[in-house]
């Protein structure tokens, strides 16, 4: 038993080293996912090791994209869980905007899932995926009904709504950088807004205004 434990430990040590050398070359250039074989280099391992826990490159991305969607879900989670007299929904967006800050490779996988990682996974490891996610989903959204004193399904909604909020405004600020160049002229300045504050005012103007509908 202790044996199997500390293998099993080993093998967890070793997929986290694969997907956090996966996020320095992706951090490094995010327009273009890395090869298995970058990745191994930039983890100190052999290439065959990589295939032994990943089958692909996207399906090292994608599991990476997932725990960041586990990271951003536990960070809410956290908000609507802690006894607070102050104002839940300052703290919500606060606390929402600063994971967003610590992973911004985040947003830039997530426009990459359907073209690029999605249709390179094998089907049982998509449904695994998409499971996880639907249970943290569920699980948070619930909490948020129990916090707000909202009907069933609506906490659901919000969060859906709110990450399509993020993601559409992203990709819609997301310029290439010879557009940056460009746009850098003064003139341009009311449609190269900053993202994060952006994000923040939209934020707010949607979960405020759908709690008071």
């Amino acid at each position: 038993m202790c044996a199997r434990a500390i293998d099993s430990e080993d093998k967890a040590a070793r997929r986290a080293e694969i997907l956090s050398a996966a996020r320095r070359l992706f951090l490094h250039d995010s327009r273009q996912l890395p090869s298995v074989a970058q990745i191994a280099t930039e983890a100190g391992l052999a290439k065959g090791t990589v295939y032994l826990y990943f089958q692909t490159k996207e399906e090292i991305f994608f599991a990476l994209l997932n725990e960041y969607f586990a990271g951003l879900l536990q960070a809410v989670h956290a908000v609507f869980e802690a006894p607070a007299s102050d104002d839940v929904l300052t703290r919500f967006m606060t606390r929402y905007l600063a994971y967003l800050d610590a992973c911004p490779e985040l947003l830039r996988l997530d426009a990459m899932a359907y073209s690029v990682l999605e249709r390179n996974l094998d089907d049982v490891i998509l449904r695994a995926f998409k499971l996880e996610l639907l249970q943290g989903l569920t699980a948070t959204a619930a909490l948020i009904e129990d916090r707000l004193g909202l009907s069933a399904g609506r906490g659901l909604n919000l969060l859906m709504r709110t990450y399509a909020l993020t993601r559409g405004l992203w990709q819609s600020l997301d310029y290439p950088p010879n557009l940056k160049l460009l746009l850098a002229d003064p003139v341009f300045a009311p449609i190269r807004p900053d993202f994060r504050s952006e994000l923040g005012a939209a934020l707010s103007e949607y979960w405020r205004g759908a709690l008071e509908s």
